[in-house]
């Protein structure tokens, strides 16, 4: 995870994926909850294999140092033999912050 990443750089990062801002903007609106891909997927209407892209980066498409866990805007939760993922702290503050500039 990539603490050293600043505010901006992340909400750049967001600007240019559409899938990863709908994601964040998902688990926003469900936060504290977690929840696993398929669910992410159907709640936002992106393709699976996208959804696990924009969390933790695949192939060429999306690069893992942009996915949402490699910039630590979102935590993955492990629960048996189910992934979930979350909005972490940062991630929520990223989101409160950018709701505040903008009332």
């Amino acid at each position: 995870m990539s603490e050293d990443l600043s505010f901006e750089e992340i909400l750049r990062s967001l600007r240019r994926s559409r899938v990863r801002t709908e994601i964040v903007m998902y688990l926003y609106k469900i936060y504290p909850r977690a929840s696993y891909p398929a669910e992410i997927a159907r709640n936002t209407g992106i393709d699976p294999t996208n959804v696990l892209g924009g969390l933790r980066g695949m192939g060429i498409r999306f690069d893992a140092s942009n996915s949402l866990l490699g910039q630590g805007v979102v935590e993955k939760i492990e629960r048996g033999k189910t992934t979930y993922y979350r909005l972490s702290e940062r991630g929520k503050s990223l989101i409160d912050g950018m709701r505040s500039e903008e009332s």
